[in-house]
This record gives structure tokens, C-alpha cells and sequence, in this order.
């Protein structure tokens, strides 16, 4: 009997023993980052023999566990979304850096030099706010630029961390598998803290999913299914390439045995940080970028155009206030031929321009042009082609049905068939700007033509609506601007024959053209006469004019006091110069004014700044009941390990008794026998 209770008692003494200690290494590691909540449990001994095997486990719920590391994915992604929109978000909301407060300004020393037109000092006040303007857009762009590039970085950080973690899993995978299955090896418990530890930490990186495998290993794959690590320890890396352009790093996946096979990812449904900063480059950056570069590329041609249709202070036609840059195309590291590609804003067609990058396909006997959306993805119905019958080439609007884009390209080299480039004019397109005059007397205020009539003519008809559509010198001597300064021809005159037709006739009295109408609706002479090529200037006849009747078309020498250019170029605040999308033409219903258009983006910015903000609000929430649960069953809790230690202790103080009264009795046998 004694026997008996010696075996029980000693087992229970180390049963306790071992309780103690769960319970004191729980404690121990409160504060320990990964610890999972230990236990340890026994089984009793046949024929009542006291304490058999004990076994200690973690206290955890893979459920739980998955449930938390996908809400701390949820959560990270949110978090670094709304750091970096906010960024944005406080540049654009700050009136100090308001592009509209720029425009405005610009456009009220307009109305002001308006109202003494031949005054040089209002004129210098336009060219300030002129440079004011670009400084403004030159400031945003950098700064918008400047957050470009801190996405690079980060995206280099989270990718180094991102591979250690699946490096760290790899490694603790073959640790634990080389413990094996079975009970006689069982698997340190730290090993398994120290994985699910490093597994969580790359679910702050990226959206994860976990496989268990036969072997004990942890087999991680993102949630977009690419495996990241598998069994025997194998693994793939992220990383990071930019193609064709090299400062937009895209992500890839680098199979591990064979670093120069990439696969893409893709980052829709990435995730984590990483997929946070790829969403807001996404979403907000490029966005950002490209509506930033066509705001001021639209709005200087439109300035450029119109101020080229005026006549300046010294009495010649104007030229461009503005110089619109060049970019180059990004050619694709696949391309088989040497070509090379150019872009700029063919002159007149800012307005054109939508907000987008473009992708330029060399084809047989043509290129194609397909606009391109923020993912980089082609925007089905945008294809332009365009036949090319050699390299090189220089094709613009007047190759594709009047509408390529705004852009005018120029390919040069010997690009081959199925050669790809990235076309990006809008990028740095607002910071690169400059003025292309400082001089005040270069601002085309006046109008290069004038009208009049003769004193002599009974009819009350008189010249209407003067308008000035093309300056260029043309390449016949008879008609149209044949210099700075002057009219081909010039002046003409038009008399009214009778039968509602006007006969045109040049300075020499040679007829140039005869404009005859069917009613007594005069618009547009010129057009109506079929004169070709159209002079660029046009006008109506308003009242009822008398057989005889003249009206005389000359360049405006001298005319410094007139403003007509320059209400015009004001006007420019107000008319629609900004296009929407790719897909529709420019007109009313897809084209807004250049505030209207900066509004626009400033308002994207917030709106989705909003969004994330809620996100990442109800990302916290979600993550803090998780969390919470999540503790409830593998945290430790003080009090608890507190009151498992004075129980503990007490059973074993009274298993020691049972050895103690085990040894009294075997004394007590002894005693007998003597």
C-alpha cells in the first residue's frame, strides 16, 4: 500500500511541478510579442494509480487566427491608403498652393489690361501672374512628384521586409518539420509561436492565405493564389521592376529557383501595406498627375492659340506665351526594333487632351494609339490608327480623323512590328513649363483685322461678328496673313451686287471670289464664297444692304487701342477646354472649364480621402473585436495564470503530503517487523 501511495504521490508532486511551470512561463512571457497562452493537461493512470502522461499545447484557434490576420491585412491597407492620401489631401486643400486662385488671378489682369489695352504696365502684370501660375503649377507637380517617389521608397522598405518574412516562414518550416509528426519528437512550442509571429507580421504586408501540410509546415499563398512559401522550404520573393517606365515599380513575384522568371501580381485584391500604396498610386498619385499636367498643357495652348489669332504692341500677329515641353515614350524591354518615339501637344489641340497615358503599338503600315487608365490598362474603344508609310514619321490630328489625342508623335529610328512604347505627357508636363516671352508688348490684345464701311452707302447693312481663326501665313500669295504685319492683297473689299450675293475683290480690284446666298441671312462671307484656301478670317453682313453698298476687310495698322484679342483671351476662364475622357469628343457634354477642372481633381482627392478615412475607422473597429477575441482564448491573463498559481502550488504542497504519509506508513511497517 505504502508502494502505492508513493507512486501517486510522486507523480502528482511532478504532475503539479509541471503545472507550475506552464503557469509560471505564461506569466513569464506576458509581455513576450507572439506568445501564445500554454497549457498543460494530463491523463490519469490505470487501476487508480495516479498521474499518466501529461501533454502541453498552445492555446489557440486557427479559425481566430485566420480571422485576425486577414482584419490586420484590412486594417494595414486602410492605415497606409489614408497616410498617404492625407498627404495629398492637406497639399490641395491649402489655398496658398490653389491653382484656381492662380487662373483667377491671371485672368483678372486680363479684364484689367483690357480696359487700356496700349497701357505696358498692365501688360507686365499679366506676364507676372503668367509666371505666378506656373510657379503654382511647378509646386504642385514637385510636391505631387516628391510623394511619387516616397512611394518608391516605402515600396522597397515593404518589399525587404516583405521578403525576410517569407524567408523567416521558409526557415522555420524546415525547423519544425525536421521534428517530424509524432509524439516522441514533439515540436518546440516557441518555434510555432515564433512562425504564426512572422506569418502575421507579413499579413501586415500583404493579404495572406494559409494551408497546413502533412508534414507540420505552413504552406502561405496571397490572397490572389501565387504561393509565396510551399513545402521543403521552398519560396518565392517580391519584387520590384518599373516597365517601361522606371520610377512606377510594379510588383512582381520571383519564382525562387529561378530569379529570372517574374510572374505579375495582381494588386486589386493584394492587400496590406503594400497593396495600400499601390492603391493610392492608383486611385489618387497617377490621377493626380495626369489631371494636374493636362490642366496646364490645355490651358497654355488654348492661351498660346488664342494670342496667335491677336496683333501685339508692335503691330505684328502674335506668337506663344507659353513653351509646351517634349517627352519621350518609354520603349518596352521586349521591343525587337531601335525606334525611338517623341510626344508633344500639337499647337490648337490642347483641348483634345484627355487624362490619360497612352500606349503606342507599332503595326504593319500603321501605328496605334490606345489611351491607357490609371491601372495601365488599355480603355477599350480609345484605339486610334494611324497609316505610316515609313520611319521616320511625324503623325498628328490631321491623320486620324481630327482627333489623335492632342498629341503629335514623332518616330524615328527602325521601330519593328509589334514594337510597344508608353506615352506619358502629362506627368511632368506641369512642371515643365515655361514662359516663352517676357516682354509685355508680346501679349496680342488687339485683333490683326479690322472692318469698315463706306460713307457712301444707302443700306443700312453693316459688318458683324470679325473672326479671326488661323494667322498662319499661307503658301498661295493671294489670300490670308502674308506676314507679321500685313494682308496678302490687302485691304478687300466686298460690294453688294444685289440678289443677296457680295462680289470680292483684292486691293488691285482683281475678283477674288462671289459669295451668293439663297435668303437675306449673311453669315459667314468667306466660307459661303468657297475661297480656297479660307483666308482665316471671317465675318457677317447684318441689315439690309443696298446694290453698291462696300465694306472693306484690312489689317488693323495702328490699332493698338483695340481689345478684342484680348476679351477673347478672357473669355478663356469660362470655355470649356478640358476633356473628360478619351472615349467621347470634346464637347459640352465632355469638356469643362479649366477651374471647373480643377475643382474636379481637388475633389476626387477629398472624396476618396473621405472613403479611406471611413475605411480605415471601420478597419480599427473590426481589428480591435478580432484582436479581442483572439486574446480571450490565446492571451494571458494575470489574473487567471495568478489564481491557476495558487492552486497549483496548494496541490502540490498536497501531493508532497501523500509522499510524506506514504513514508509514515512505511515506517510504521518497518517498526512492525523489528
Amino acid at each position: 500500500m505504502s508502494d502505492n501511495l508513493l507512486k501517486i504521490g510522486t507523480s502528482a508532486v511532478l504532475a503539479n511541478s509541471a503545472l507550475l511551470n506552464t503557469t509560471s512561463n505564461n506569466i513569464a512571457n506576458i509581455n513576450t510579442e507572439g506568445y501564445v497562452r500554454q497549457r498543460t493537461e494530463f491523463q490519469s493512470q490505470g487501476l487508480g494509480l495516479g498521474v499518466g502522461k501529461g501533454t502541453t499545447e498552445r492555446l489557440i484557434s486557427e479559425f481566430t487566427l485566420k480571422q485576425l490576420r486577414r482584419d490586420t491585412s484590412n486594417y494595414s491597407y486602410a492605415q497606409q491608403y489614408v497616410a498617404e492620401a492625407n498627404r495629398v489631401d492637406a497639399l490641395f486643400s491649402n489655398p496658398a498652393n490653389s491653382i484656381a486662385t492662380g487662373v483667377n488671378d491671371l485672368f483678372k489682369q486680363f479684364q484689367i489690361a483690357n480696359n487700356e489695352p496700349a497701357t505696358l504696365a498692365n501688360r507686365q502684370l499679366i506676364i507676372g501672374s503668367s509666371q505666378a501660375l506656373l510657379d503654382k503649377f511647378n509646386t504642385l507637380s514637385s510636391l505631387v512628384l516628391d510623394q511619387d517617389n516616397f512611394v518608391n521608397q516605402q515600396l522597397d522598405i515593404y518589399t525587404s521586409e516583405t521578403n525576410a518574412y517569407i524567408k523567416q516562414i521558409a526557415s522555420l518550416n524546415q525547423e519544425i518539420a525536421s521534428y517530424g509528426t509524432g509524439n516522441s519528437r514533439p515540436v518546440p512550442l516557441d518555434l510555432l509561436d515564433k512562425r504564426d509571429l512572422a506569418i502575421q507580421k507579413l499579413s501586415e504586408m500583404v493579404e495572406i492565405r494559409t494551408l497546413d501540410s502533412d508534414n507540420g509546415e505552413k504552406m502561405v499563398f496571397l490572397a490572389t493564389g501565387q504561393s509565396l512559401v510551399v513545402e521543403r522550404g521552398e519560396f518565392n520573393l517580391v519584387s520590384l521592376r518599373g516597365s517601361p517606365d522606371p520610377s512606377v515599380r510594379d510588383l512582381k513575384l520571383q519564382l525562387s529557383g529561378r530569379t529570372s522568371v517574374e510572374r505579375d501580381i495582381d494588386i486589386e485584391d493584394l492587400g496590406g501595406k503594400i497593396g495600400g500604396l499601390l492603391k493610392f498610386r492608383e486611385e489618387i498619385l497617377v490621377p493626380t498627375q495626369n489631371r494636374l499636367g493636362q490642366l496646364a498643357l490645355s490651358m497654355t495652348d488654348a492661351m498660346n492659340t488664342q494670342n496667335r489669332l491677336g496683333m501685339n504692341l508692335n503691330g505684328e500677329i502674335g506668337g506663344n506665351l507659353f513653351n509646351l515641353p517634349v517627352s519621350s515614350g518609354f520603349a518596352f524591354s521586349n521591343n525587337a526594333g531601335a525606334g525611338a518615339v517623341s510626344v508633344t501637344i500639337e499647337a490648337g489641340k490642347g483641348k483634345d487632351l484627355p487624362p490619360n497615358d497612352f500606349l503606342l503599338t507599332v503595326e504593319a503600315g500603321a501605328v496605334r494609339i490606345q489611351a491607357l487608365d490609371a491601372k495601365g490598362e488599355v480603355v477599350v474603344g480609345s484605339d486610334k490608327v494611324v497609316p505610316v508609310g515609313g520611319f521616320p514619321a511625324t503623325i498628328n490630328s490631321a491623320d486620324a480623323s481630327n482627333d489623335l489625342y492632342g498629341l503629335e508623335i514623332t518616330l524615328t529610328g527602325t521601330p519593328a512590328v509589334g514594337d510597344r512604347f508608353e506615352l506619358k505627357p502629362l506627368s511632368t508636363a506641369s512642371r515643365t513649363l515655361t514662359l516663352a516671352t517676357t516682354r509685355p508688348e508680346d501679349i496680342a490684345l488687339a485683333s490683326p483685322v479690322r472692318a469698315d464701311f463706306s460713307v457712301n452707302n444707302l443700306g443700312n447693312a453693316k459688318i458683324e461678328g470679325l473672326t479671326v481663326t488661323d494667322t498662319t501665313p499661307t503658301a498661295l500669295p493671294d489670300y490670308g496673313f502674308g506676314s507679321p504685319s500685313g494682308l496678302n492683297n490687302g485691304p478687300w473689299t466686298m460690294t453688294y451686287v444685289g440678289g443677296d450675293t457680295f462680289e470680292i475683290v483684292d486691293n488691285l480690284g482683281n475678283p477674288v471670289a462671289t459669295a451668293a446666298f439663297g435668303s437675306n441671312q449673311y453669315q459667314d462671307i468667306f466660307a459661303q464664297s468657297g475661297i480656297n484656301p479660307h483666308p482665316g478670317f471671317d465675318f457677317s453682313v447684318t441689315g439690309i444692304p443696298s446694290v453698291g453698298d462696300t465694306f472693306s476687310i484690312s489689317f488693323n495698322d495702328g490699332g493698338f487701342n483695340d481689345n478684342r484679342n484680348g476679351l477673347a483671351l478672357s473669355a478663356l476662364q469660362t470655355a470649356q477646354k478640358t476633356r473628360l475622357n478619351p472615349l467621347s469628343g470634346v464637347d459640352s457634354a465632355n469638356a469643362v472649364n479649366f477651374n471647373q477642372s480643377y475643382a474636379d481633381m481637388v475633389s476626387l482627392i477629398g472624396e476618396r480621402t473621405s472613403q479611406g478615412r471611413n475605411n480605415e475607422a471601420a478597419g480599427k473597429a473590426l481589428l480591435e473585436q478580432t484582436t479581442a477575441w483572439y486574446e480571450s482564448l490565446s492571451g494571458v491573463s494575470l489574473d487567471e495564470e495568478a489564481s491557476n498559481l495558487i492552486r497549483f502550488q496548494q496541490t502540490y504542497a498536497a501531493a508532497a503530503q501523500i509522499i510524506s504519509t506514504s513514508q509514515t506508513v512505511f515506517d510504521t511497517l518497518l517498526s512492525a517487523v523489528r
